[in-house]
């Protein structure tokens, strides 16, 4: 099998948040044998003006799907927090990310939803890697969308996550 180096337009990342990142990454080891995961924790990013959320994310592909895990640890993180129990371990899903790409088709993406009425609690440019937007499905789907675009510097980031 070919080896994925970057994401292929459409859907191709399936997001979960946890309320515990290590055991969260024990269960997707076992469950989905992704045993190697690229762990940013403490990430900070952008999530809208003067806005940041602060988490731990992991990150790996299984075939040609990419896995992410979120720990949500503050600041603008309740987008991620509503999915969660307040008391107990938990991993839910939260959206599914849709890679578009180029900025044009990012763009274009963006009007259409906004068209459709959608809200976006999280819009950003990550360390001139990425631009990306959540799209508020839950009402229709059960999850946001997220949309997805990088920039040269970060198609060769994406080339660091782990495959399993």
């Amino acid at each position: 099998m070919a080896e994925i180096i970057t994401p292929i337009p459409g859907f191709h990342q399936v997001a979960y948040v946890t309320t515990d990142f290590d055991r969260a990454l024990k269960v997707f080891a076992e469950v989905h044998r992704a045993k190697r995961f690229m762990e940013l924790r403490d990430m900070r990013y952008p999530t809208g003006p003067g806005r940041e959320a602060h988490c731990n994310i992991g990150l790996a592909y299984v075939g040609a799907t990419e896995l992410e895990v979120i720990q949500p640890l503050g600041e603008d993180v309740q987008i991620y927090r509503d999915f969660l129990p307040q008391d107990s371990f938990a991993i839910r899903f939260h959206h599914l990310s849709r890679f578009l790409e180029t900025r044009r088709d990012f763009d274009e993406q963006f009007a259409l939803f906004e068209q459709m009425g959608r809200k976006f609690p999280i819009i950003g440019d990550f360390a001139g890697r990425a631009s990306y937007f959540y799209a508020d499905f839950r009402a229709e789907l059960g999850h946001y969308i997220e949309c997805i675009t990088f920039t040269p510097e970060g198609r060769e980031w994406i080339k660091e996550i782990p495959r399993n």
